[in-house]
């Protein structure tokens, strides 16, 4: 009917745009309070709770789907275009990276018993340089994201090859160092595992720094990536 109101508003378009928004702040939230976690369990020594890493992990996996299901809606909706556009997709791919360094950070979680020894051993050097350098680029990640900060986030995404030089380095440290004490090798595989997972969450947030140059940009560097 002439005159009749649109079914859409603009004030209602970005209400779910700040919702989905929203609920990506919540994953970078929960995935970030994980990587703390694994942190505190390298320099510390400290046990983390089994029940709390899945229930984050559950958690990311619920935040992901919602994620997913708003932005499905924005899309059929709305049908957005430039920069709406890419807030949405770009969205739904900084919810995949969150996901997946939930569940790195949980392996490490799970894994802390079979690590004890190689900890003890590592005395925070090894295992506790990859996460330092993963962290950074995870909270930077962050703040690139809520502060729009397309130039930080080139930076971040430019950090791929010192990540993965880094855990190339840490494991010959780790086999060097089994190869001169036996004791060593019942942790050896997880110690391996940890650093794989450490290089992932690093990776991730150089994911997550390439997408936020995609958001405010528009340039999508992903295919730029170190092979």
């Amino acid at each position: 009917m002439e005159g009749s109101p649109t079914p859409h508003t603009l004030e209602d378009f970005d209400l779910e745009l700040q919702s989905i928004r929203g609920a990506v702040l919540s994953m970078a939230a929960t995935a970030k309070q994980m990587v703390d976690e694994v942190g505190q369990l390298l320099s510390e020594d400290k046990k983390p709770s089994a029940s709390k890493a899945k229930q984050s992990e559950k958690n990311l996996d619920q935040l992901e789907a919602e994620v997913d299901q708003q932005a499905r809606m924005i899309l059929l909706k709305y049908q957005p275009v430039a920069t709406d556009l890419r807030e949405v997709t770009g969205a739904v791919r900084i919810a995949t990276d969150f996901e997946q360094i939930g569940d790195d950070a949980r392996s490490i979680l799970l894994h802390a018993k079979d690590l004890k020894a190689w900890i003890s051993y590592d005395s925070h050097e090894v295992l506790g340089k990859q996460w330092d350098q993963s962290h950074q680029l995870l909270t930077d990640a962050c703040d690139a994201f809520s502060g729009h900060d397309a130039e930080k986030g080139e930076m971040i995404g430019d950090s791929k090859s010192s990540v993965r030089k880094l855990a190339n380095e840490s494991r010959d440290h780790i086999s060097r160092a089994v190869a001169n004490n036996h004791g060593l090798a019942p942790s050896f595989v997880e110690a391996v595992n940890a650093i794989h997972a450490l290089e992932n969450i690093g990776l991730h947030a150089c994911s997550l720094g390439e997408t936020v140059v995609f958001i405010e940009t528009s340039t999508d560097r992903r295919d730029k990536r170190t092979r």
